[in-house]
């Protein structure tokens, strides 16, 4: 034990040098072996429980430095306050802790500590971090894998297009494997980045566990105690920042579909809650911001207004069909007047196409215009047989347009028909399509319904 360097503390005081081999904990002295059998003799000290020199060099030097006495008053720490989770002697609790009113015994307090539930659910938290970063780095090296399949399968594809179309094909394929490359290439990265970050983070629980379990064997109740309180927190906070893991982002024009990782989380401590529901939100939790307060629409031939839709369109104005003055009133993003569009027609849906192109539907009719927003003239028009231009709606390059008793159709940008959705609704007031689904407004129910692409 001489390799130690650490002198017997009592032999010390009589000028005896003489290498130490244990610790009292409750002491904080080192003894040597002579020492140690009186002490275990004393009255007073036999029940103290020592450790050897090897084993409390072990622990972390910021345990090694917890003392049993304040600090402030010399004093030893006689409870602990759940109200500043500290310990306190005597003299704090009528300086610092005088008004606190949650004051334990410090020996109730870490009396049961190392069997406690608290301890037992801190070593599994710790188990079920190393689990859930062995899932996730399996999981993207999955995805390396898996990223690998995919640049294959655009690299066939791509040469079977060549085939097909020949010389325009050529200058294609060359873009498309550019792209391809250096996407792989990117996103490849990004999840070794992640893998070395989740690399990290492992050993350092790894050597967070190790340090639990050397402080829970060889740590008095009262340092393991303090320890634990340093440990958990920090282990909280690693438990919140794996749960808010990210996707993968898009791969730009090659269409990467990237979903929810199939990998559970593991937390024993959260199975131990009686019921865990997940929150749900509800239509009347939803705020709706206002666009423009106390704005005035300007007057027009007729006395009243009559506002069939509105529509945002390009620099933040805002579009509304006036149908009985025969025009489109512009706003501009601050709410003042832009200007006017006069039509020869009576106006009803009115969709944003481009920031030179706005489509205007014609009332009590099947026809769509499009409006040039530079000419501020109908540029081109077109009818849909057996649908009402009335009510549609524009996106991702297709109308989606409505038709009473009929049901819904699809039609690209010259008004050709490119396919059809039966929808028994007789009192379709307007209707949009957002992510492969169709919300219809029932304006005699005042209700808003959902169907999918087949009409159910």
């Amino acid at each position: 034990m001489a390799a130690s360097g650490r002198l017997c503390d009592i032999c010390e005081t009589r000028d005896i040098t003489v290498f130490a081999t244990d610790w009292c904990p409750e002491c904080e002295q080192c003894l040597c072996e002579s020492c140690k059998s009186h002490h275990s003799a004393f009255k007073s000290s036999k029940t103290h429980e020592t450790i050897s020199l090897e084993s409390f060099n072990k622990l972390p030097s910021a345990v090694q430095e917890i003392t049993n006495d304040c600090s402030e008053h010399g004093a030893r720490f006689e409870y602990y306050c759940n109200q500043h989770e500290a310990p306190c002697c005597v003299e704090c609790m009528k300086t610092t802790h005088a008004e606190c009113r949650h004051l334990t015994s410090m020996h109730k307090v870490v009396e049961h500590f190392k069997t406690s539930n608290s301890l037992s659910d801190f070593h599994q938290t710790l188990s079920d971090l190393l689990n859930n970063l062995n899932s996730l780095i399996k999981s993207r090296f999955d995805n390396i894998l898996l990223l690998a399949e995919e640049k294959d399968k655009c690299l066939k594809e791509i040469a079977d297009i060549k085939r097909n179309f020949i010389a325009h094909l050529d200058q294609l394929e060359t873009k498309l494997k550019t792209e391809v490359e250096v996407l792989h290439q990117e996103h490849s990265q990004a999840i070794k980045d992640t893998i070395r970050e989740f690399e990290d983070l492992k050993a350092n629980v790894a050597k967070m566990q190790d340090e639990a379990d050397v402080i829970k064997k060889y740590a008095s109740d009262f340092q393991l105690f303090l320890a634990f309180r340093e440990f958990d927190s920090t282990v909280k906070n690693l438990e919140k920042d794996l749960a808010n893991g990210t996707l993968l982002p898009s791969l730009g024009n090659v269409n990467m579909i990237t979903e929810e990782s199939a990998i559970k989380l593991v937390n024993h401590r959260d199975k131990q809650a009686q019921l865990l529901a997940t929150g749900m939100p509800s239509v009347d939790k939803i705020q709706l911001k206002s666009v423009f307060e106390n704005v005035q629409l300007p007057s027009g031939k007729e006395k009243n207004l009559t506002i069939w839709d509105i529509c945002f369109l390009s620099h933040g104005r805002l579009g509304f069909s006036d149908q009985h003055n025969k025009r489109l009133i512009l706003l501009k993003e601050n709410g003042g007047h832009d200007r006017d569009i006069n039509l020869t027609f009576m106006p009803s849906s009115i969709a944003y196409i481009t920031d030179n192109e706005t489509a205007v539907g014609k009332y009590e009719g099947n026809e769509i215009n499009i409006i040039n927003m530079t000419s501020l003239s109908v540029d081109r028009s077109f009818a849909v047989k057996g649908y009402d231009a009335c009510a549609f709606s524009f996106r991702k390059g297709q109308f989606l347009v409505t038709g009473t008793g009929v049901g819904f159709c699809f039609t690209d940008i010259d008004g050709n028909i490119l396919r059809e959705i039966p929808y028994n609704g007789d009192d379709i007031l307007y209707a949009v399509l957002l992510d492969d689904k169709i919300y219809v407004s029932q304006h005699s129910k005042n209700r808003i319904v959902c169907c999918n692409l087949k009409g159910e």
